[in-house]
């Protein structure tokens, strides 16, 4: 499986979101990266940018769980209301520094979920997620 063309980074911390559009890039020189420090913000563009264009280009959305305001499961909540046609384009992974076992179980078991990563991202990880995949 090639590396998707389009990335979207959803974490509060923006040294870790640098470091992910890094990672990402040094590997996918080409791939469209939109970084995210507030998820109301996050959810307001995904709902724009994909409701109105159901071709748009596959996506992997890194998503960490610990954040003000609106944490990654209330983000996946209000993710799950967004049309079917909008899941399809965009495969969710959790990026968290959280060691709390039930997070990963969690992520697990949600159906929008297709993985969970330790903190910081890595182009092992990026390779790891495209080998099994």
């Amino acid at each position: 499986m090639k590396i998707p063309p389009q990335f979207i980074v959803v974490d509060d911390d923006p040294i870790n979101n640098l470091v992910c559009k890094y990672n990402i890039a040094s590997l996918a020189p080409a791939a469209h990266i939109q970084l995210f420090t507030d998820p109301e913000n996050a959810l307001a563009w995904i709902r724009e940018e994909y409701s109105q264009k159901p071709d748009s280009p596959e996506t992997v959305l890194f998503l960490d769980i610990n954040m003000p305001v609106m944490n990654g499961w209330e983000f996946l909540d209000e993710f799950s209301s967004l049309p079917d046609s909008v899941h399809t384009q965009i495969s969710i992974f959790i990026l968290s520094s959280s060691i709390d076992p039930e997070d990963k179980q969690n992520a697990e078991n949600h159906p929008l979920v297709r993985g969970y990563y330790s903190k910081p991202l890595s182009k092992e990880t990026i390779n790891q997620i495209y080998m099994e995949g």
